[in-house]
């Protein structure tokens, strides 16, 4: 079985359609949450995730526009919580508070569970290095999927393995280029794809728009550059 699985899509349409010109056949395509957050496009997005049956759990971002969770006062305005809670449409409000927090599931030998940020809440940054790793062990066949950090990540835990497709709309491991991952259940191997798409005309609308300049900027940064 073929599996794709995005990330952190954050109301960026036009890398969330780059990423699915790219995307090969695939027997299921899932997303460990943030469809909203930072950017425009966020109707646009749901519309797009449920129209193509993408298996989806919530994000942090989700929560916020929810009132699930608080976002932290001074970051509210970069991140766009209100403005996306009133451009949603009704309809996408429900539809967000419907998608469940955790999921997990069998594809051939594989069990795989689905988390946005950690397995304990929503808000833990799980990276190469963090030491909360520690936490996790892993059975044979046990998939872990995780989002949140915006970093690519594939890591060994116990005999199973922890993985982070990178960020669909905002990366930030300094590569521009939309991130997702895939994973064939026979082989057991992982192909982590980059995808351009067109960041400079993306940011001229976000300017246009008064976009936060950072969230502008971020958008296209690179190594070695600021």
């Amino acid at each position: 079985m073929k599996i794709a699985f995005i990330a952190d899509i954050h109301g960026n349409l036009p890398a969330l359609q780059a990423v699915f010109q790219n995307m090969p056949v695939v027997d299921l395509c899932v997303c460990t949450g943030d469809l909203v957050g930072y950017y425009p496009d966020v109707n646009e997005v749901c519309n797009f995730v449920r129209n193509y049956g993408i298996v989806t759990v919530r994000g942090n971002h989700d929560a916020y526009v929810l009132g699930a969770l608080e976002p932290a006062a001074e970051k509210a305005t970069a991140y766009r919580s209100f403005w996306t809670r009133d451009q949603l449409s009704t309809e996408n409000k429900r539809w967000l508070a419907t998608l469940p927090v955790e999921l997990a599931f069998r594809c051939e030998a594989y069990k795989i569970s689905l988390r946005h940020a950690s397995p304990w809440d929503e808000s833990t940054y799980l990276y190469q290095d963090s030491e909360e790793l520690r936490k996790i062990s892993l059975k044979q066949f046990e998939l872990l999927v995780l989002g949140h950090t915006h970093h690519p990540m594939q890591i060994d835990r116990g005999k199973g393995f922890i993985v982070n497709p990178g960020s669909v709309g905002q990366p930030r491991d300094w590569n521009p280029k939309a991130s997702y991952l895939l994973f064939d259940t026979k082989s057991s191997q992982f192909e982590f794809r980059r995808v351009a798409y067109d960041v400079e005309r993306l940011q001229k609308r976000l300017e246009n728009l008064d976009w936060d300049d950072t969230m502008i900027k971020i958008l296209s940064r690179k190594k070695n550059k600021l």
